[in-house]
Protein backbone atom coordinates (compact mmCIF):
# COMPACT_ATOMS: atom_id res chain seq x y z
CA UNK A 1 0.00 0.00 0.00
CA UNK A 2 2.86 2.37 0.86
CA UNK A 3 4.44 1.82 -2.55
CA UNK A 4 1.16 2.78 -4.28
CA UNK A 5 0.95 6.03 -2.28
CA UNK A 6 4.56 6.84 -3.11
CA UNK A 7 3.90 6.20 -6.79
CA UNK A 8 0.89 8.58 -6.74
CA UNK A 9 2.94 11.29 -4.99
CA UNK A 10 5.71 10.94 -7.56
CA UNK A 11 3.24 11.25 -10.44
CA UNK A 12 1.66 14.37 -8.91
CA UNK A 13 5.04 15.96 -8.37
CA UNK A 14 5.89 15.45 -12.04
CA UNK A 15 2.69 17.25 -13.18
CA UNK A 16 1.75 19.67 -10.37
CA UNK A 17 -0.50 21.75 -12.66
CA UNK A 18 -2.85 18.82 -13.07
CA UNK A 19 -3.10 18.12 -9.34
CA UNK A 20 -5.26 21.13 -8.63
CA UNK A 21 -6.76 23.36 -11.30
CA UNK A 22 -6.83 27.00 -10.24
CA UNK A 23 -10.25 28.47 -9.58
CA UNK A 24 -11.44 32.01 -10.20
CA UNK A 25 -9.65 34.80 -8.35
CA UNK A 26 -10.97 35.33 -4.82
CA UNK A 27 -13.98 37.60 -4.66
CA UNK A 28 -14.97 37.15 -8.31
CA UNK A 29 -18.12 35.18 -9.16
CA UNK A 30 -17.76 32.17 -11.43
CA UNK A 31 -19.17 32.72 -14.91
CA UNK A 32 -21.76 30.25 -16.11
CA UNK A 33 -21.27 28.52 -19.46
CA UNK A 34 -24.88 29.40 -20.34
CA UNK A 35 -25.26 33.18 -20.91
CA UNK A 36 -28.98 32.93 -20.14
CA UNK A 37 -28.21 31.64 -16.63
CA UNK A 38 -25.74 34.48 -16.16
CA UNK A 39 -28.29 36.99 -17.44
CA UNK A 40 -30.89 35.60 -15.01
CA UNK A 41 -28.43 36.21 -12.18
CA UNK A 42 -27.83 39.77 -13.40
CA UNK A 43 -31.59 40.43 -13.56
CA UNK A 44 -31.97 39.26 -9.94
CA UNK A 45 -29.08 41.47 -8.82
CA UNK A 46 -30.51 44.44 -10.74
CA UNK A 47 -33.95 43.96 -9.18
CA UNK A 48 -32.43 43.77 -5.70
CA UNK A 49 -30.37 46.90 -6.33
CA UNK A 50 -33.48 48.66 -7.66
CA UNK A 51 -35.33 47.85 -4.42
CA UNK A 52 -32.37 49.06 -2.33
CA UNK A 53 -32.17 52.29 -4.31
CA UNK A 54 -35.92 52.90 -3.98
CA UNK A 55 -35.74 52.37 -0.22
CA UNK A 56 -32.71 54.63 0.20
CA UNK A 57 -34.32 57.37 -1.92
CA UNK A 58 -37.41 57.13 0.30
CA UNK A 59 -35.25 57.48 3.43
CA UNK A 60 -33.56 60.52 1.91
CA UNK A 61 -36.94 62.13 1.13
CA UNK A 62 -38.11 61.49 4.70
CA UNK A 63 -35.01 63.08 6.20
CA UNK A 64 -34.57 65.85 3.64
CA UNK A 65 -37.81 66.60 1.78
CA UNK A 66 -36.99 68.39 -1.44
CA UNK A 67 -39.66 69.14 -4.01
CA UNK A 68 -38.94 69.38 -7.70
CA UNK A 69 -36.50 67.68 -10.02
CA UNK A 70 -32.87 67.42 -9.05
CA UNK A 71 -30.12 66.72 -11.54
CA UNK A 72 -26.38 66.84 -12.01
CA UNK A 73 -24.84 67.58 -15.39
CA UNK A 74 -22.26 64.84 -14.78
CA UNK A 75 -24.88 62.06 -14.51
CA UNK A 76 -25.59 59.90 -17.58
CA UNK A 77 -28.86 60.44 -19.40
CA UNK A 78 -31.37 57.60 -19.34
CA UNK A 79 -30.31 54.97 -21.89
CA UNK A 80 -33.59 54.68 -23.82
CA UNK A 81 -37.29 55.36 -23.62
CA UNK A 82 -39.73 52.58 -22.76
CA UNK A 83 -41.18 52.77 -26.29
CA UNK A 84 -37.83 51.83 -27.85
CA UNK A 85 -37.32 48.67 -25.78
CA UNK A 86 -38.37 46.43 -28.67
CA UNK A 87 -35.36 47.45 -30.78
CA UNK A 88 -32.75 46.62 -28.14
CA UNK A 89 -29.70 44.57 -29.11
CA UNK A 90 -27.53 42.60 -26.66
CA UNK A 91 -24.15 44.31 -27.28
CA UNK A 92 -25.51 47.85 -27.08
CA UNK A 93 -27.59 47.28 -23.96
CA UNK A 94 -24.88 45.54 -21.95
CA UNK A 95 -22.11 47.98 -22.83
CA UNK A 96 -24.33 51.04 -22.24
CA UNK A 97 -25.64 49.65 -18.96
CA UNK A 98 -22.11 48.94 -17.77
CA UNK A 99 -20.95 52.46 -18.70
CA UNK A 100 -23.93 54.09 -16.95
CA UNK A 101 -23.53 51.99 -13.80
CA UNK A 102 -19.81 52.80 -13.68
CA UNK A 103 -20.76 56.48 -13.75
CA UNK A 104 -23.27 56.00 -10.94
CA UNK A 105 -20.68 54.07 -8.92
CA UNK A 106 -18.31 57.01 -9.31
CA UNK A 107 -21.04 59.38 -8.12
CA UNK A 108 -21.95 57.23 -5.10
CA UNK A 109 -18.27 57.07 -4.10
CA UNK A 110 -18.05 60.85 -4.50
CA UNK A 111 -21.20 61.37 -2.43
CA UNK A 112 -19.79 59.25 0.39
CA UNK A 113 -16.60 61.35 0.39
CA UNK A 114 -18.04 64.86 0.15
CA UNK A 115 -21.68 64.54 1.24
CA UNK A 116 -20.91 66.18 4.57
CA UNK A 117 -22.54 65.82 7.96
CA UNK A 118 -26.05 66.05 6.53
CA UNK A 119 -25.74 62.67 4.82
CA UNK A 120 -23.68 60.95 7.50
CA UNK A 121 -26.75 59.18 8.90
CA UNK A 122 -27.19 57.45 5.53
CA UNK A 123 -23.56 56.29 5.31
CA UNK A 124 -24.24 52.59 6.12
CA UNK A 125 -26.91 52.42 3.42
CA UNK A 126 -24.74 54.28 0.89
CA UNK A 127 -21.87 51.89 1.64
CA UNK A 128 -24.11 48.85 1.12
CA UNK A 129 -25.45 50.37 -2.11
CA UNK A 130 -21.90 50.87 -3.39
CA UNK A 131 -20.96 47.24 -2.64
CA UNK A 132 -24.04 45.89 -4.44
CA UNK A 133 -23.40 48.15 -7.40
CA UNK A 134 -19.81 46.88 -7.61
CA UNK A 135 -21.08 43.28 -7.48
CA UNK A 136 -23.54 43.92 -10.31
CA UNK A 137 -20.79 45.50 -12.40
CA UNK A 138 -18.55 42.45 -11.90
CA UNK A 139 -21.34 40.16 -13.13
CA UNK A 140 -21.96 42.38 -16.15
CA UNK A 141 -18.25 42.32 -16.96
CA UNK A 142 -18.20 38.52 -16.79
CA UNK A 143 -21.19 38.25 -19.13
CA UNK A 144 -19.71 40.74 -21.61
CA UNK A 145 -16.43 38.80 -21.59
CA UNK A 146 -18.13 35.41 -21.97
CA UNK A 147 -20.10 36.69 -24.99
CA UNK A 148 -16.88 38.18 -26.43
CA UNK A 149 -18.55 41.56 -26.89
CA UNK A 150 -16.56 44.65 -27.70
CA UNK A 151 -16.13 46.92 -24.70
CA UNK A 152 -16.14 50.68 -24.69
CA UNK A 153 -13.01 51.87 -22.86
CA UNK A 154 -13.62 54.35 -20.05
CA UNK A 155 -13.22 58.00 -20.99
CA UNK A 156 -9.82 59.10 -19.62
CA UNK A 157 -10.85 62.75 -19.79
CA UNK A 158 -13.72 62.58 -17.29
CA UNK A 159 -13.19 65.63 -15.07
CA UNK A 160 -13.17 65.10 -11.30
CA UNK A 161 -16.42 65.91 -9.54
CA UNK A 162 -16.31 69.18 -7.64
CA UNK A 163 -17.48 69.12 -4.02
CA UNK A 164 -20.95 70.55 -3.40
CA UNK A 165 -21.02 74.26 -2.66
CA UNK A 166 -23.06 73.73 0.53
CA UNK A 167 -24.65 71.07 2.74
CA UNK A 168 -27.89 71.60 0.85
CA UNK A 169 -25.98 71.09 -2.39
CA UNK A 170 -24.89 67.68 -1.10
CA UNK A 171 -28.49 66.77 -0.28
CA UNK A 172 -29.68 67.86 -3.72
CA UNK A 173 -26.87 65.85 -5.33
CA UNK A 174 -27.96 62.78 -3.34
CA UNK A 175 -31.54 63.23 -4.59
CA UNK A 176 -30.27 63.49 -8.17
CA UNK A 177 -27.96 60.46 -7.93
CA UNK A 178 -30.48 58.15 -6.28
CA UNK A 179 -33.31 59.31 -8.55
CA UNK A 180 -31.25 58.79 -11.70
CA UNK A 181 -29.94 55.41 -10.53
CA UNK A 182 -33.50 54.29 -9.76
CA UNK A 183 -34.68 55.18 -13.27
CA UNK A 184 -31.64 53.51 -14.88
CA UNK A 185 -32.12 50.28 -12.91
CA UNK A 186 -35.85 50.22 -13.66
CA UNK A 187 -35.05 50.55 -17.38
CA UNK A 188 -32.30 47.93 -17.05
CA UNK A 189 -34.61 45.29 -15.58
CA UNK A 190 -37.05 45.73 -18.49
CA UNK A 191 -34.30 45.71 -21.10
CA UNK A 192 -32.50 42.69 -19.63
CA UNK A 193 -35.69 40.65 -19.49
CA UNK A 194 -36.28 41.34 -23.19
CA UNK A 195 -32.71 40.39 -24.01
CA UNK A 196 -33.13 37.14 -22.06
CA UNK A 197 -35.73 36.02 -24.59
CA UNK A 198 -33.33 36.68 -27.48
CA UNK A 199 -30.39 34.66 -26.19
Amino acid sequence: MNSVCCLVLVMLSLKPDEAAAPGPPPGLPRASSDPRVELDSIVLLTRALLADTRQLASQLRDKFPADGDHNLDSLPTLAMSAGALGALQVPGVLSRLRADLLSYLRHVQWLRRVGGTSLRSLEPELGALQMRLERLLRRLQLLISSLALAQVPPDPLVPPLAPPASAWGGVRAAHAILGGLHLTLDWAVRGLLLLRMRL
